[in-house]
């Protein structure tokens, strides 16, 4: 399976999760200038640009984050927005990770997470959709 469908499928399935789970959830579909992120989800009055990035070998290489990404995370931010969060599908189950927390890493020299890292540097999704109301992460 290309990275294209496996990445396509997991936007298809966090949607359905964060819908199940009481979110509002909408695939951003590609554009010519380069999409913002792939979903924005909103509970409670409360909203989340998410990137969902399927890690098949358990690895985050922080170049997958693209300019565009970067700067529309950055500008929602900016424009007193929350919740900026990569999706990170790993073999242990799905993970969730703030935007401000990979950025930082990467502008430290870090160039990729394992698996230990990623579950270090992130939440399990059941336990980031059950805290989102009170979520402050960036």
């Amino acid at each position: 399976m290309s990275n294209k469908k496996s990445g396509n499928d997991f936007e298809k399935d966090f949607c359905k999760l964060a819908s199940k789970a009481g979110f509002w959830a909408h695939i951003l579909q590609d554009n010519h200038n380069g999409q913002p992120a792939d979903v924005i989800i909103t509970k409670n009055g409360k909203a989340a640009l998410v990137d969902c990035k399927d890690c098949e070998k358990d690895i985050f290489l922080f170049n997958r984050i693209e300019e565009n990404q970067e700067l529309s995370m950055t500008k929602w931010l900016k424009t007193g927005n929350r919740n900026t969060v990569f999706v990170l599908k790993v073999s242990s189950g799905v993970r969730v990770s703030p935007f401000q927390l990979l950025y930082n890493l990467r502008e430290h020299g870090i160039k990729q997470l394992n698996l230990d890292q990623i579950l270090e540097y992130s939440w399990s999704l059941e336990e980031w959709m059950e805290g989102f109301d009170e979520n402050n992460s960036q």
